[in-house]
């Protein structure tokens, strides 16, 4: 064997050494495999880190099935979900007198002045006094078996106490229960959604891109209640965006996009079909196909490439992915994460909560990320949707941001 062959051989060994070690920290160590993984797409091309990705997915999918099946990993809650309050149509019964004890005799009421009260008898049933009900949703049909699968939870609340978001979970994937996807529904008649364009992502080199960060006239205690993570970053599609003008990739024909109107309003559609390039929107995000189209799951969530869903070479790889969607009527805002997801486990919870129209977001750990925001210690602070998946970078949002995002605040009256 020839000194130059042997030297391209060792050169072949350190590169693949090195690529495994930089998924392998990116499984660990997600924000140190995350600052690898460009580099290495640089080196190998998108199509080859895919396939190697791929190969890392079905091992640590494997390990993972292994330890659920040996009982070494169990399903869990992902938080722990209050008790139900008293609806306002519900009746609460006095207690009875206990038998050990004697009740005292009534007071004799012959001689007491006429009175405009009424008096209560005391066998009356007391009735909580009606007040407005807290926005919720139907509870979802469960998918597995955890406790409180698919009950809605008052998750956000605006200033005036009034809840604007819930949150649930749901078991879709029977061949690892311990998939969990979060699903966070907002009211929108109460809050309103907003985009921004990351400070590098998604852009073309050279050409316009944003700024990265929340308006300071919604970075306020009470006002921002939640931000999202957006789409893939060019490289991996090169689906179009725009905000406030600003169109950093022009948008492309039949892809699933996120419009968000002047006035408010939001909309899930095909860009072209549903979707018109001549509204009045103040910003628009495409990514992939559509997940769910007007009631009905895609089939190519079943048969589709790393093209249409992300870095991976079909929809079947589990990885944590995360996904957007709204209701028939356009009033209810839903948000999917989760770890050990395929496309079509995220299509079926999806489906399940009420999705009619609905769109992949970004995937793979450090990308999908949820925070809400709270004011601790005089000091706006976030708070992830899963404490432990979503631990990386937890306040991107409140400073600037590399990577395109959504953001939710209170709707002015």
């Amino acid at each position: 064997m020839s000194k130059s062959r042997k030297r391209w051989i060792i050169v072949l060994f350190v590169v693949i050494g090195l690529c495994l070690f930089g998924f392998l920290a990116f499984r660990s160590w997600p924000a140190v495999g995350s600052s690898l993984a460009d580099p290495m797409r640089d080196l190998l091309g998108i199509e080859r880190v895919a396939r190697l990705e791929t190969f890392l997915f079905n091992i640590q999918d494997r390990i993972s099935r292994w330890k659920y099946s040996a009982g070494l990993e169990e399903a869990a809650v992902p938080w722990s979900v209050e008790s139900l309050s008293i609806s306002p149509d519900q009746t609460v019964e006095p207690n009875p007198v206990p038998p050990t004890e004697t009740a005292p005799p009534l007071a004799d009421m012959s001689t007491k002045e006429p009175s405009n009260v009424e008096e209560l008898s005391p066998t009356a049933t007391l009735r909580l006094t009606p007040t407005p009900s807290a926005w919720t949703l139907p509870n979802l049909e469960t998918l597995g078996s955890l406790p409180n699968e698919g009950i809605w939870q008052p998750y956000i609340t605006n200033p005036d106490g009034e809840v604007v978001a819930v949150r649930t979970f749901l078991q879709p994937d029977p061949e690892r229960p311990y998939s969990i996807v979060a699903v966070v529904a907002f009211d929108l008649s109460q809050t309103r959604l907003n985009f921004v364009l990351g400070l590098e992502e998604p852009g073309k080199p050279g050409g316009p891109h944003g700024y990265g960060v929340i308006l300071d006239e919604d970075k306020q205690p009470g006002k921002l209640l939640a931000a999202f993570n957006g789409g893939f970053i060019a490289e991996h599609g090169q689906y179009g965006a725009m905000a406030n003008g600003v169109v950093p990739l022009a948008a492309r024909a039949g892809l699933a996009t996120l419009g968000i109107y002047k006035d408010g309003r939001v909309r899930i559609g095909e860009w072209k079909n549903d979707l018109s390039q001549n509204d009045d929107y103040v910003a628009w995000r495409q990514n992939a196909l559509m997940i769910i189209h007007n009631g009905e799951t895609n089939p190519k969530v079943e048969t589709g490439t790393y093209i249409e869903w992300g870095a991976n070479l079909d929809g079947s790889i589990v990885t944590i992915r995360s996904a957007v969607g709204l209701s028939e009527d356009n009033q209810v805002l839903f948000y999917f994460a989760g770890p050990s997801l395929s496309m079509p486990t995220l299509a079926d919870a999806m489906k399940q909560s009420g999705v009619y129209n609905g769109m992949l977001l970004d995937i793979n750990p450090t990308h999908a990320h949820f925070t809400i925001f709270a004011l601790k210690n005089s000091k706006l602070t976030a708070e992830p949707l899963f404490p432990e998946e979503m631990n990386i970078w937890v306040d991107r949002y409140l400073g600037q941001w590399d990577q395109d995002f959504f953001y939710l605040t209170t709707k002015s009256p």
